[in-house]
């Protein structure tokens, strides 16, 4: 009976750190880029805020040649990405705003305040560009970056039936 007791509680001891390796390894693999860093928290009392940038990191591969699913993360820095609107939002410090998501640099965009992934499906097969513009709460532009991925021919949404 005691060496039962013993391998119960080896067991969960080994349960337990696979778990903590299994959800750092998760949480390491969700930044998208080592650039970004958090948005201060702290207010720039009469200094003026550093840059905000924008940085996109290419489609993940698995799901786009499996499945023809577009996963595309990125990061802002120094710029909060919140549903906040308005030209009350534009004094708030840190900085805060929002993406405007344009594909294929079609006419219009879609705004984005989630700070989540951006997920595509369905896509025509061939070369397409999505374009992520920062901007203020007032839809002002601050920064803009576009990468460029190509949609393969045969994928498994295809095959749906």
């Amino acid at each position: 009976m005691a060496n039962l007791k013993f391998t119960s509680s080896k067991s969960t001891s080994l349960l337990s750190v696979a778990a903590i390796v299994l959800y750092a390894m998760t949480a390491m693999a969700q930044n998208p880029t080592d650039t970004c860093r958090l948005t201060r928290v702290i207010p720039l009392a009469g200094a003026s805020e550093p840059p905000a940038n924008i940085f996109i990191d290419p489609p993940l591969p698995e799901p786009l040649a499996s499945r023809g699913v577009v996963i595309i993360q990125y990061c802002a820095q120094n710029l909060h990405i919140a549903p906040v609107f308005g030209p009350d939002a534009l004094t708030v410090s840190p900085r805060i705003g929002h993406v405007h998501v344009r594909l294929d640099d079609a006419s219009w965009v879609w705004a984005d305040a989630s700070g989540n992934p951006i997920i595509l499906q369905g896509l025509a097969p061939g070369p397409h560009k999505l374009t992520l513009e920062l901007v203020n709460a007032n839809h002002q532009p601050i920064d803009k970056g576009s990468i460029t991925f190509a949609m393969p021919e045969n994928n498994a949404s295809e095959k749906r039936p």
